[in-house]
């Protein structure tokens, strides 16, 4: 049992002695259970236009402290972003979370990740779905140059047979004329 011990507590020590205590730093910031505007809300409905007007209100009014200010405007980014249809529509919501990530500096992150997470994953499914649709007109297009050149290889087959009788009856009609000739 002694030797059992002796080896716990050299197995103890030698952890102990590798491990290096950390100072104590400010502690992380607890995870956000509330949302800090009614735009937020409107956002994680689905109320994209409603959500826009309110994030750009709160952008805009001057009474907001900085942080309540850059909420908005990584509210008023990810709502352009996931409202995006064009890619100038895109760029302008891109160059928003570009502003306020610049504005934010060093300042802890306390925006709701989710609505950057949300924004991104409609835009992908919108990038999806216009690939699927590109991908079926370009099959639909492929199709159709295919039954085009059936068509064109079936006319081209027409205008030999075509000539080929053609030149038959012009057989016929010189020695119709030369029998005609010889009465």
């Amino acid at each position: 049992m002694t030797r059992f011990a002796n080896a716990v507590l050299l197995l103890y020590l030698l952890l102990g002695s590798a491990c290096a205590f950390l100072p104590p730093g400010p502690p992380p910031p607890e995870p956000r259970m509330h949302f800090s505007s009614d735009a937020e809300l409107l956002f994680l409905n689905g109320e994209y236009e409603q959500a826009l007007r309110e994030f750009q209100r709160e952008y805009e009014e001057t009474g907001y402290e900085l942080d309540d200010r850059n909420q908005a405007l990584y509210g008023l980014a990810c709502t352009q972003i996931v409202m995006a249809r064009t890619h100038r529509e895109l760029a302008e919501g891109l160059a928003n979370l570009e502003k306020w990530d610049e504005e934010k500096g060093d300042a802890p992150f306390l925006e709701n990740r989710r609505l950057l997470v949300l924004a991104l994953r409609h835009q992908s499914d919108v990038l999806d779905r216009k690939s699927r649709e590109r991908q079926k007109q370009e099959n639909r297009k492929d199709r159709i140059i295919a039954n085009q050149k059936k068509e064109i290889a079936n006319l081209a087959e027409t205008v030999g047979r075509l000539q080929k009788q053609l030149e038959e009856l012009e057989a016929i009609d010189e020695n119709f004329q030369g029998k005609r000739r010889g009465l």
